[in-house]
């Protein structure tokens, strides 16, 4: 397995998930696994428009060469209050930038593809949730973005009863366009999240899980990993705060294990007036 020390093409290999471009050091999901755990992904909250500032912190040695990947979401959220099939509409907007570091190749900073979204949530009562989103990335040819798009079907659930967050969000990926890359396979990706809260704390265990669905190329080896964490949380009353660390225990063909801290901050942005909003955000 051979690293490939071009700042776009090795940045983007080590770039925990996120962007994994044109070498055999790397798969191609889109998404980075892990992203949504700790969000109750498919509740519906009243009409308005949402925010999610979203950070990703990775660490990881590939070959030898430690590499740091820092990623930031900027990830708005519409409620719009129209239903469809029963089913609450959201709509998304999330622009990212990234700062990467390669040992011995020098640090890149720049945009990463920007998401789009639709979503339908639907609420089965007794604090339960379902729903579907299709959306997916634009093609941006940034530094440290791809030059094709993906696009992305994401279905789970979430409870919310008692205090709890148990969701299941599960992704699945489409690299898609002429300049999609050669190594870029279909993908899946598993986030699920078991928290707790009492009073204004929140705690628990989240896991993640990606895997490589399908070979762009005969000699290609199938990726996979999965990771495993805990989140401890803090509700401000105007803004809600969660902090996250998860490590991979399993990885297949990748050549690393990623070590990463996350947090997710959310807050309202704007609500009706007679609307006395809930801090959910859902990425």
């Amino acid at each position: 397995m051979t690293i490939c020390m071009t700042m776009k093409c090795a940045a983007a290999a080590a770039a925990a998930g996120l962007a994994l471009a044109a070498t055999p050091a790397g798969a191609a999901g889109t998404s980075a696994p892990g992203y949504t755990t700790g969000i109750p992904v498919w509740a519906v909250a009243p009409e308005g428009l949402y925010y999610l500032n979203q950070t990703y912190s990775g660490f990881r040695e590939v070959g030898g060469v430690d590499i740091r990947s820092n990623y930031n979401t900027f990830f708005f959220f519409w409620q719009t209050g129209a239903k469809f099939l029963g089913a609450d509409i959201g709509g998304i907007a999330a622009p990212t930038i990234a700062d990467i570091s390669i040992e011995g190749a020098g640090s890149e900073f720049g945009l990463f593809n920007t998401y789009f979204a639709a979503q339908l949530s639907w609420d089965l009562g007794n604090d339960l949730y379902v729903g579907y989103r299709l959306g997916g990335y634009i093609p941006q040819g940034d530094t440290l973005s791809l030059d094709y798009g993906t696009i992305e079907h994401r279905v789970g659930a979430s409870y919310l009863g008692d205090g709890w967050n148990l969701t299941g969000n599960f992704m699945f990926g489409t690299p898609v366009g002429d300049d999609r890359d050669d190594f870029a396979p279909n993908y899946v990706i598993a986030d699920l999240t078991a928290t707790k809260k009492f009073g204004k704390f929140e705690i628990g265990p989240v896991a993640h899980f990606s895997a490589d669905v399908s070979k762009p190329v005969s000699w290609y080896g199938k990726q996979s990993q999965f990771a495993i964490g805990g989140l401890v949380g803090y509700d401000f009353g105007g803004a809600n705060l969660n902090v996250k660390l998860t490590r991979d225990v399993y990885s297949k063909n990748r050549g690393f294990k990623d070590t990463i801290l996350w947090t997710n901050l959310s807050f309202p942005l704007w609500t009706p007036a007679k609307a006395e909003a809930p801090l959910v955000v859902k990425y």
